[in-house]
């Protein structure tokens, strides 16, 4: 073209440019722009955003995260490795010392490429169980069905579900954060396609307000994070990061309101960490038959919060009682979690106007064992 000839006549050198602009047309500029506007400024401004990286997964996670890697056992397999895959029809032989960390599919690959720990559930949406068309058909086991389960035996038999080697459980951790609790609990429920009573609708005066109700109070999600696990024989909390302000508060009023209990009416760490265990086993005898035996203990987190953990009994005809409790009294043992979370003190069984000091062995919650009192 014309202006094709003018630039190649006139341009010898980058100085010679500004005296070539003078044969460009004010049309061909704007096109030219346009063109750069279009074309070019999109893709520098997606190369920028995705050089700058996302704000996930956030600080808490990546605490959460680190500290899985460094403070609980070594799963035995190689996070670098390439291991072959078995043939078709056959399962993979994982070693002994393998597990799975159970949280909700969103952080499956936190948990894997920051926490180098194996994920129960991903964001490609394996392992997260539930149903895919009817209410007719198994609820299979996953994170959907762990996370809504009605009760902790419940709950326990969905990890056993999950790992098909004898004895062995799908999960030794479980992770929750407050969106879990809050936020996206309405997802776990959904995936089940047994999403009914779980919240309840109030007229207020200025509208509809919906609130969690006693389906989802007994969720073992609820259990967890928003009570601690408090009562539960087999989880305990070792690790919770710091609290922001989230709808973690509202939740508690309803639940005091609900129970008339008195929970405090605080956020609690964002990421909870709990583990699987199969808990010490603690026997006696009470003064008679069909009377109340209460264990309790106070629980101090590593963020310097503390929370009581409480069970209840009552005696067979024979005056025998049996709890089962996570905690160890002693503190952790090498090669095992290295818990920040534990009781401050002994358990404290009363019945009547007997009070006994219990403690309890980390060993002792690890094998099952019995404690005699």
């Amino acid at each position: 073209s014309e202006l094709d000839q003018k630039f190649k006549n006139t341009i010898k050198s980058p100085a010679d440019f500004l005296s070539f602009l003078k044969f460009v047309r004010i049309e061909q500029l704007i096109a030219v722009l346009s063109i750069v506007i279009i074309l070019i400024l999109p893709v520098h401004g997606a190369a920028m955003a995705r050089s700058a990286g996302s704000n996930d997964p956030n600080e808490p996670w990546m605490e959460t995260c680190l500290w899985l890697r460094l403070y609980t056992p070594d799963p035995g397999m190689n996070y670098n490795a390439i291991y072959e895959a078995p043939k078709s029809g056959e399962l993979f032989e994982y070693p002994d010392t393998a597990y799975g960390v159970m949280s909700w599919w969103d952080y499956g690959h936190y948990i894997e490429t920051i926490g180098y720990r194996m994920p129960n559930s991903n964001p490609f949406q394996a392992g997260i169980g539930g149903r895919s068309v009817s209410l007719d058909e198994e609820n299979r086991p996953g994170a959907a069905t762990f996370f809504t389960a009605q009760s902790e035996d419940e709950a326990n038999a969905v990890l056993d579900a999950i790992d098909p080697r004898p004895g062995k459980v799908g999960a030794r951790y479980i992770v929750s954060d407050t969106r879990m609790a809050t936020d996206i609990f309405g997802a776990m429920p959904a995936w089940t396609l047994d999403t009914e009573g779980y919240y309840q609708s109030y007229w207020t005066g200025n509208g509809y307000q919906v609130i969690p109700s006693t389906r989802y109070f007994n969720s073992m999600e609820s259990r967890l994070h928003i009570l601690d696990g408090n009562g539960l024989k087999q989880y305990r909390l070792v690790h919770e990061t710091w609290a922001y302000q989230t709808q973690e508060i509202g939740y508690k009023q309803v639940y005091n309101l609900l129970y008339g209990d008195s929970i405090p009416e605080v956020n609690t760490g964002y990421v909870k960490v709990f583990e699987y265990v199969k808990g010490a086993k603690i026997t006696g005898t009470a003064s008679s038959s069909n009377e109340t035996v209460k264990i309790n203990t106070t629980i101090l987190t590593g963020q310097g919060r503390n929370f009581e953990y409480t069970q209840s009994t009552t005696t067979d005809s024979q005056g025998r009682y049996e709890f089962t409790v996570p905690y160890s009294t002693d503190g952790p043992i090498a090669g095992e979690t290295q818990f920040d979370t534990a009781p401050t003190g002994p358990y404290i069984l009363s019945y009547g106007d007997t009070t006994k000091e219990v403690r309890v062995s980390e060993e002792a919650v690890l094998n099952g064992d019995e404690i005699k009192v």
